[in-house]
């Protein structure tokens, strides 16, 4: 495994769902973080899920996450992954996506989201 650059939880703020042109649950899920972290400062963004009608149950699928940093100095970093989740019991889903931030260059997240507390935690390493 690549280098830990941070840790991080999340909690659930809102979500916005819509449907596309091949007739697909868009799933946009609003989190922030509850303290700054000290690499990216407070952050804000937003994870995507597309869900097929046809299987509302699935155990995975693709996921993907653009959000920004605000930094305690005033200036940000944005950031941009793409990666799948999948059910780890009843209400966890386990997420694993790369990308990159304009901080650090090419990042990955290792992360869990907890549907029964509307938090999501892990790690960014460096890519």
């Amino acid at each position: 495994m690549s280098e830990k650059i941070s840790d991080f939880k999340f909690v659930h703020i809102s979500n916005v769902y819509s449907r596309n042109e091949a007739g697909q649950l868009i799933s946009q899920v609003n989190w922030k973080t509850e303290t700054d972290l000290d690499l990216y400062g407070e952050v804000w963004g937003t994870l995507t899920f597309t869900q097929h009608f046809e299987t509302p149950d699935a155990e995975g699928g693709a996921v993907s996450w653009a959000g920004e940093g605000f930094h305690p100095d005033g200036s940000k970093t944005i950031g941009f992954q793409e990666g799948t989740w999948k059910k780890s019991g009843s209400h966890v889903w386990k997420l694993e996506m790369s990308g990159s931030d304009s901080r650090e260059g090419a990042v990955k997240t290792i992360s869990e989201i907890s549907l029964e507390n509307l938090t999501w935690e892990g790690a960014v390493y460096r890519g």
